[in-house]
């Protein structure tokens, strides 16, 4: 596997977009599609291309490796398989040859379907996968051309396969390495025809990934790992209060600690640089910075959540509205439900961390960003320098659940750097920093008004939200009177056939950052309506999957994850004393997964005992990825579920480390099966749907044994767990 911190220096130049690139070097001649401008040796009228993502994508050497850039961060996902992958098997390549190369800041790896440079919200393979297999097909055509004008054949009696052109008639081959430079000398066509699915040998079957090897043998390089000639390290101590500005520092302390180069003083924070991180983290902790004192100085859990509460009462912003809420029910019955969720940290394994080098010349960034346009652009706004003198290389990242979207983490480091210009600077923050200045998932009340008719039928649904908008965060009135998609969705797009129905959301600000955490609002309101379905179904007499199925009458998608989940799971079935079974169904990302919980209460203490998962994200690249993904967005679930809560306290983060902010451990991780469903197009994500559907499955569990209600999170407040 290639360095994925090669250097390309020119990354941030501007590029002939129309280059297709016979790349040489001493006897090695390759085929870049584009990834830097011609050299100044090459040959006069190189074919102009008009396709510059072609350029950006892939290379093939004269020796027949093919190496072809992942554009998405890998985090743990796969994507540094799956999408590669694609591309390779419209081209032809042997798989056991390809190289991935982890992309870079530069517009040609727009997600198409975002419009943007970002991994999140589940959408690498759906976003990318017709591009890829465009890429794929044109590389293809090219070398068949290239093949057949060699041959004196149709170019339509060859094809590809296992990294040779072969002319079908004749049964002859040649390798793609001995027709690259033919190939570089002919146009791009206008339009290219994909291969019929039946030829395609790797989609939708499991192969072995690209960033394991590396990762295995410690080879693979993370942003902790980044290692550059001449390269001081750097940490920071924050403010513990979100926003109050750095009001002075003694240095002395911190320049007494061996190794110390320098003292940096940041808006909100004062960094030290050192030879090593244990020098700069020893002296950033010899000093007592002084903060600005202000209002958030009083605010704690206690305060923010009765806020929350006192939220509901206020009319809010208009979601959804359809038919007319009764003021009163006659005949039936109305349930009034009221639920509550804390803030969440994201706990990446690996703290933020990037690696800076600033000269007259620019900027260069090497970090585990989600965001690396974002990030270039953020950098060269706080240094002062264009866009274009900014590059971001991007590493492997030890996790990211949404947090490497923020870019705070490289700013820093661009300005820490600055310092010391000339030599490379690799901030590193503690885990304690990482917890205590995240952007959480924020915290949120529900307030759901139930209308059951004289024969349990559910004849209307009031759902009131409270909490902060990650999308108005830093940005107030961005969305004026609209409601905030990330806020109310589950419910904004309600499967449930519904006759009357209302969503409101009431913006709560506060001064805790809030940002994108996995699954986002669907963490929170998959949690609050399928713990109110259970107890619509409870109060109506009706069983909870059959309830379900029956609201689902359009959704054929959704009654098939369900039906899958429970009969894994033996619905229906006795169990032993002391255990129970819930269930819950939560579409995120287009994709619908339900799963059944069965857990055991015993002594008052709670056991998960296992999970089963049905999801249909349409078309699965990789089988055993997706699996994976479920099995790790249900242990993300379960860690919140059991675990997860943000306190504050004098406006400060009171968790430091996972011995305060705990996590699922293996003796407590429960048997978990997946079942993976095609449903066909239109496709949905895999890397976060997994997560909002266990705490109601949990939590309804719970119910089936003790008969007790759990309308707020984490369980550990209940005493259900140790």
């Amino acid at each position: 596997m290639s360095d994925p911190q090669q250097t390309r220096s020119a990354a941030s130049r501007p590029l002939d977009r129309r280059a297709f690139i016979v790349a040489a070097g001493g006897s090695a001649a390759g085929l870049w599609l584009g990834l830097r401008p011609a050299p100044a040796d090459a040959a006069a009228g190189s074919p102009a291309w008009p396709d510059p993502q072609l350029a950006a994508y892939l290379e093939i050497s004269a020796d027949g490796a093919v190496r072809i850039v992942d554009p998405e961060l890998e985090v743990g996902q796969g994507v540094h398989t799956s999408l590669p992958l694609i591309l390779a098997d419209e081209l032809g390549a042997d798989w056991a040859r390809v190289e991935v190369r982890q992309s870079w800041a530069d517009a040609r790896f727009i997600n198409p379907m975002k419009g943007i440079q970002a991994t999140g919200r589940s959408m690498s393979v759906r976003g990318q996968y017709e591009l890829l297999r465009r890429l794929g097909a044109t590389a293809r055509i090219l070398l068949c051309q290239a093949a057949a004008a060699q041959w004196n054949v149709p170019p339509g009696e060859c094809s590809t396969q296992d990294g040779q052109v072969v002319h079908r008639p004749s049964g002859r081959r040649q390798p793609f390495g001995g027709l690259v430079a033919a190939a570089a000398a002919l146009p791009v066509p206008d339009a290219v025809e994909l291969r019929p699915d039946g030829e395609l040998r790797h989609i939708g079957r499991d192969v072995p990934r690209k960033d394991v090897p590396a990762k295995v043998t410690g080879s693979a390089c993370f942003g902790v790992d980044v290692q550059l000639p001449g390269m001081l390290v750097a940490t920071v101590r924050a403010s513990p209060v979100f926003g109050s500005a750095l009001l002075g520092v003694d240095e002395a302390p911190a320049r007494a600690v061996p190794g110390v180069q320098a003292v940096v003083r940041l808006p909100d924070a004062v960094a030290v640089v050192a030879e090593n991180f244990w020098q700069a983290q020893t002296a950033v902790r010899a000093l007592q910075p002084v903060f600005a004192e202000g209002p958030n100085d009083a605010v704690s859990s206690a305060s923010l959540h009765a806020g929350l509460r006192a939220a509901l009462e206020e009319p809010g912003r208009l979601g959804v509205e359809r038919g007319a809420l009764p003021a009163s029910v006659a005949d039936g019955q109305r349930l009034e439900l009221q639920y509550e969720v804390p803030y969440l940290a994201h706990a990446t394994l690996e703290p933020m961390t990037c690696t800076a080098l600033v000269t007259a010349a620019g900027c260069q960034l090497r970090a585990p960003t989600q965001g690396p346009m974002r990030l270039r652009d953020d950098v060269a706004a706080a240094l002062g320098i264009p866009a274009d003198a900014v590059s971001v290389e991007r590493t492997f990242a030890g996790g990211a659940f949404g947090r490497r979207w923020q870019t705070d983490f490289g700013v820093q480091a661009a300005l820490i750097a600055r310092a010391v210009p000339g030599r490379p600077v690799k901030l590193i923050w503690s885990r304690g920093e990482d917890i205590q200045h995240d952007y959480y998932r924020p915290a949120f009340a529900a307030r759901i008004v139930a209308d059951l008719d004289g024969k349990g039928r559910l004849a209307a649904l009031a759902v009131k939200l409270a909490g902060a908008s990650i999308s108005e965060w830093g940005r107030p009135g961005r969305l004026g009177e609209r409601a905030d998609p990330l806020a109310v969705s589950t419910f904004s797009d309600l499967a449930y056939a519904v006759p009357n129905y209302r969503l409101a959301w009431v913006p709560v600000v506060t001064h805790v950052p809030v940002g994108t955490w996995r699954s986002v609002g669907q963490s929170h309101n998959g949690f609050f309506l399928e713990c109110a379905m259970d107890e619509i179904a409870h109060a109506a007499g009706r069983d909870a999957l059959d309830l379900r199925l029956e609201l689902l009458g359009e959704h054929p998608r959704h009654q098939a994850v369900l039906r899958a989940a429970a009969a894994r799971a033996g619905w229906g079935r006795k169990l032993p004393a002391g255990e129970g079974m819930g269930i819950a169904l939560v579409e995120d990302q287009g994709s619908p997964v339900a799963q059944v919980a069965r857990v055991r209460v015993s002594d008052g203490r709670l056991e998960v005992l296992e999970i089963c998962c049905a999801i249909d994200c349409g078309r699965a690249i990789q089988p055993e990825v997706v699996r994976m993904q479920m099995e790790g967005g249900i242990l993300f679930g379960l860690s919140a579920l059991l675990y997860g809560d943000i306190h504050l306290a004098g406006g400060c983060v009171q968790e430091s480390n996972f011995h305060d902010y705990r996590m699922v451990t293996l003796a407590s991780t429960p048997l978990i099966r997946v079942d993976v469903i095609e449903g066909g197009k239109p496709w949905g994500g895999v890397g976060e749907p997994g997560v909002p559907p266990v705490a109601p499955a949990v939590v309804n569990a719970i119910f089936a044994v003790t008969g007790r209600r759990i309308r707020s999170l984490p369980l550990v407040r209940h005493g259900l767990v140790a």
